[in-house]
């Protein structure tokens, strides 16, 4: 499973460009901490202002097959599984 984050730091909202970008490194610093794997896009808006994006990454473990209870008859395990073979394909008829 994964997880994913998208933040974005706006140049207006923090009142100037390298106030915006020490904010977004800052919040990727915190996230990598946590395990994410963190990206980096400088956007612009349609009026010229620049928007920082920050995306993180985290993959999430999957539990192993090894962890997953067998059953306690092995004559099962051996044994091959059977399965009919049917023709799936449609029939016509000829008049």
């Amino acid at each position: 499973m994964t997880t994913t984050i998208q933040e974005t730091f706006l140049e207006l909202d923090w009142g100037d460009e390298e106030q915006a970008r020490q904010a977004r490194a800052a919040r990727a610093a915190q996230l990598q901490e946590e395990g994410y794997m963190c990206t980096y896009q400088n956007l612009y808006t349609v009026y010229g202002y620049r928007v920082f994006l920050l995306e993180a990454t985290k993959l999430e473990s999957i539990e192993e097959p090894s962890s997953i209870p067998q059953s306690s008859s092995s004559k099962t395990k051996d044994r091959p599984v059977l399965r009919s073979r049917r023709n799936h394909l449609p029939s016509f008829e000829e008049r």
